[in-house]
């Protein structure tokens, strides 16, 4: 049984008979009854004033109850002032405390966007994975990575500047120097006119990658130009390396508003080689502190296995990184990424997949498909609320929206996930129930071509 009913605050919501949290949050009752009414047709009531009067007088019906149990309730006060005094009960400590979040936000509203903090990981208007993470906290306008292809730009700037309004971008960062991360910000270019996200925006300090074995003329050439630009126009430019050094001055934490850190994390290839070109990743929390409200957002880049294992190791011994409520998946939910060492860690109540769920642009193999199969099988330890930004349509050789772009939001105690096609998690959607036929191979069909019947992906049990 759903209710309807006014909070505290004067808003109208939906919440769940015996729950803790809204399920929607409205201005008017009307909004919230003809929502009501459209979701819950026969499993809602209104709670109104005449409801609340009969609640009043049941209560003082049972009013010797109610003294008895005031009673009972003194006596466990008192026992357990005896018990704590001597030593038999110990309270914790203010310094217990203070590692332990104040706010593990284990539910989340749907359908809502607050205006405190908000992270967009937006859908790039092409079949190809990639990233770009829009952050709004109060007036500061933060974009991360820029994938997946150049033309991307011009879906990107469409998107920013319904909220980016004076053209200026005060943080830009680059986790890699891979193609599916920094193209939007070289855009086409056709006479004087350049698409990129280096040439449209006003950027105030650009952050990157602090080291790369990438030879592509996108990185050598274009990108390099790109930041050159930026920085003949009074960019601050800083690598990962020197963040964490705080040199040349650069910062490990950048206080965004009065509530809004952005911390650049420890990632030990930001010194030296890595195996991997996405192991080079500069990774990425920031921490929103309303009163004693916490809510912490980890983007890692595409930081693989080795990477999320020392920095795992570092944090364990150092501390400094806990109990998250949102996680962007690590390379788009691959087989090596998001792994236990770090999952173990954070523990994240929501977790975002940028990628096109499906595309078999690296592989042909249904197993290493985006988001893959050992990934759910990791993640689900640890929260069901993933969703995904796009997914690949087969018959059209394109893209459609999976959630769509996915906007985490918070204001105070609450946490937020509204996407722009549809909130249905990722193990509900009829992308990850659908049947295929996989051949010995893992090369799979939607057709019944005698491979094996297979559901496309399986939530553990």
């Amino acid at each position: 049984m759903y209710i309807v009913k006014k909070n505290n605050s004067g808003e109208w919501i939906i919440i769940k008979e015996g729950g803790k949290r809204a399920t929607k949050v409205f201005d008017t009752k009307a909004e919230a009854v003809f929502y009501a009414k459209e979701h819950y047709p026969d499993d809602y009531e209104v709670e109104s004033e005449v409801q609340l009067g009969e609640k009043s007088i049941k209560f003082k019906a049972k009013g010797k109850v109610f003294i008895a149990l005031i009673a009972i309730l003194v006596l466990a006060i008192i026992v357990i002032g005896i018990l704590i005094a001597t030593g038999h009960i110990k309270l914790p400590s203010g310094n217990d405390s203070k590692d332990t979040p104040t706010n593990n936000a284990a539910d989340h509203v749907e359908g809502v966007v607050y205006d405190d903090f908000q992270m967009h990981f937006l859908e790039l208007g092409n079949e190809y994975t990639g990233d770009s993470t829009y952050i709004k906290a109060g007036d500061v306008d933060i974009l991360i990575d820029a994938g997946s292809r150049k033309n991307s730009a011009v879906a990107i700037k469409e998107y920013v500047d319904k909220y980016c309004t004076d053209g200026k971008l005060e943080y830009v960062i680059a986790t890699h120097a891979h193609q599916d991360h920094i193209a939007g910000f070289v855009g086409s270019k056709s006479g004087s006119t350049r698409t990129g996200i280096f040439y449209q925006y006003e950027i105030d300090v650009l952050i990157d990658f602090a080291l790369t074995e990438v030879t592509s003329a996108l990185y050598t050439e274009e990108y390099v130009a790109g930041v050159d630009y930026l920085v003949s126009n009074g960019t601050k430019h800083y690598k990962a390396n020197e963040c964490w050094d705080e040199i040349n001055g650069a910062k490990k934490q950048y206080a965004i508003t009065d509530n809004v850190t952005m911390d650049i994390l420890y990632n030990k290839y930001y010194f030296e080689d890595a195996s991997d070109e996405n192991d080079y990743s500069v990774c990425t929390l920031f921490t929103y502190n309303e009163n004693e409200d916490t809510h912490r957002f980890l983007l890692t880049g595409d930081l693989e296995k080795h990477g999320e294992a020392a920095m795992a190791e570092y944090y364990k011994t150092n501390g400094g990184l806990e109990h998250c409520d949102l996680f962007k998946a690590g390379h788009h939910g691959s087989v090596s990424s998001s792994n236990d060492a770090l999952l173990e860690l954070i523990t994240p109540d929501v977790c975002t997949v940028c990628c096109c769920a499906g595309n078999q642009e690296y592989t042909s193999n249904n197993n290493n498909d985006f988001p893959t199969q050992e990934f759910i099988d990791r993640i689900a330890k640890y929260t069901d609320a993933v969703y995904v930004t796009s997914v690949y349509d087969e018959s059209e050789d394109t893209f459609k929206s999976f959630n769509g772009t996915i906007i985490v939001s918070c204001k105070g105690a609450e946490l937020a996930v509204a996407c722009s096609n549809n909130n249905i998690k990722l193990k509900d959607s009829d992308w990850f129930n659908e049947t295929i036929y996989v051949d010995s191979k893992g090369n799979y069909s939607t057709e019944a071509d005698g491979g094996t019947a297979v559901k496309r992906r399986i939530w553990p049990s």
